[in-house]
Formats: C-alpha cells, sequence, structure tokens
C-alpha cells in the first residue's frame, strides 16, 4: 500500500472529499461543466446518517458509486448535505450522478466541532452552508 491515506475507508468522523457529475442520462454527465469537488465529515447528521452516506459507509478511495435521484427525492437524499449549485431543467423529472471518492482522512478536532456549529445553526432546515 502506498500511503494510509489510500486505504482508509469511510467510517465515522472521517473528512471525506467526492468528485461529483450530473446528468440527464447514465452515461452523459451533461447537467455539470465540470467535476465538483464536495468535502464533509462522515456520520455527523443530526438525523444519523444521510441516504448519500449510507450509499458511501466502508468505501475507499477511488471507488465509484452511480445514483439516480428523482426531484422529489433529493432533499432526503442529501439532507443537510450540501453539495453544489444544482439546477435540474424544467423538464427532468430525475438525475444521474456519478459520485467518485477522492479523498478519506481522519477529521481534526477543529473540523468536527465546525461541522457541528454549522449543523446546528441550520436547526430543522438547511439554511445553505
Amino acid at each position: 500500500m502506498d500511503s494510509k491515506m489510500e486505504t482508509e475507508k469511510i467510517d465515522p468522523l472521517k473528512k471525506v472529499t467526492l468528485s461529483i457529475e450530473a446528468g440527464t442520462t447514465p452515461d452523459s454527465m451533461d447537467l455539470t461543466p465540470k467535476s465538483y469537488q464536495f468535502e464533509f465529515i462522515y456520520g455527523l447528521g443530526i438525523s444519523g446518517l444521510t441516504p448519500l452516506e449510507m450509499q458511501l459507509a466502508d468505501r475507499t478511495v477511488g471507488e465509484q458509486i452511480h445514483l439516480r435521484i428523482s426531484r422529489e427525492e433529493i432533499p432526503q437524499v442529501f439532507q443537510h448535505l450540501v453539495l453544489f449549485p444544482l439546477t435540474l431543467p424544467e423538464h427532468l423529472d430525475s438525475v444521474y450522478l456519478t459520485i467518485r471518492i477522492t479523498e478519506v482522512i481522519p477529521a481534526d478536532q477543529r473540523e468536527v466541532i465546525k461541522a457541528l456549529a454549522e449543523m446546528a445553526s441550520c436547526e430543522d432546515h438547511c439554511c445553505g452552508h
């Protein structure tokens, strides 16, 4: 194994970086002009793991998941995780996502406290951070 970072698996309190693309079909990631990088601390949700986090459990760097999500499911699947600005065209009822795990490292205490404070300020809704 080359480095510890490459062998870390996703589990609670790990800082996870994802590369995300969205498309109108499974083979066409045409809704995002480029891959978006998204970083979060796994397992800090107020209601437990989000459906997205459940899909990522125990995976490692380099793995990919492919999801088809309806417009109505988006808030439920991501919950407090604000990924990237994704605006679905009016005629689309669902979106296809390709999500690649690019980094998994232990989160430091400061990052965990900051993430918890941001979630606490959201209360029962997500206010966009």
